[in-house]
């Protein structure tokens, strides 16, 4: 944590919270941009990780860098998550997040910044690492999930052509 316990958690807990009570709205509104689905994923989902890491990534490298470096690694994550959502024609962002968020915990326990950190300590920072990985994830894939939904809904409701007869 870089600020400090006090600062960071409702740094990112505050914006989550608003995130989850206007998803909806959000959603709607950014869904009607004109951009390709993969793009307003991408788009949306690259702030969000900026502003998530530069609350919560390392001391030594978040104040001397605009972009911390892992930037690119997750969001090579977040395009695997967008991927396996168009493969696995997932329908609710909602669990899609939650399973997210526990992949994140995982990660962070064995390959991340919680490698070797004491249980106690390990026990206490995992939801609000699982929270982070939320933050980051929930909105991109609403918008996702319904721009995926409008363009199936659009493309079946199309009527065939009907013959002279």
């Amino acid at each position: 944590m870089v600020f400090g316990i006090f600062i960071d958690v409702p740094l990112l807990t505050i914006p989550f919270l608003l995130m989850i009570k206007f998803r909806g709205r959000l959603t709607s509104e950014i869904s009607k941009l004109r951009l390709p689905l993969i793009a307003l994923y991408v788009l949306l989902a690259i702030p969000l990780l900026i502003f998530e890491e530069q609350i919560d990534c390392m001391p030594a490298w978040c104040g001397t860098v605009v972009i911390p470096p892992t930037i690119p690694f997750l969001m090579l994550e977040m395009l695997v998550l967008g991927g396996l959502v168009f493969v696995l024609h997932a329908k609710n962002p909602l669990r899609v997040t939650l399973v997210f968020s526990i992949y994140g915990v995982l990660f962070e326990l064995f390959l991340g910044g919680l490698v070797g950190a004491p249980i106690l300590i390990a026990a206490i920072l995992a939801p609000y690492v699982g929270m982070g990985y939320a933050f980051v994830s929930m909105l991109p894939l609403s918008v996702l999930m319904r721009g995926k939904d409008r363009a199936s809904i659009s493309a079946s409701s199309v009527q065939p052509a009907a013959g002279i007869r």
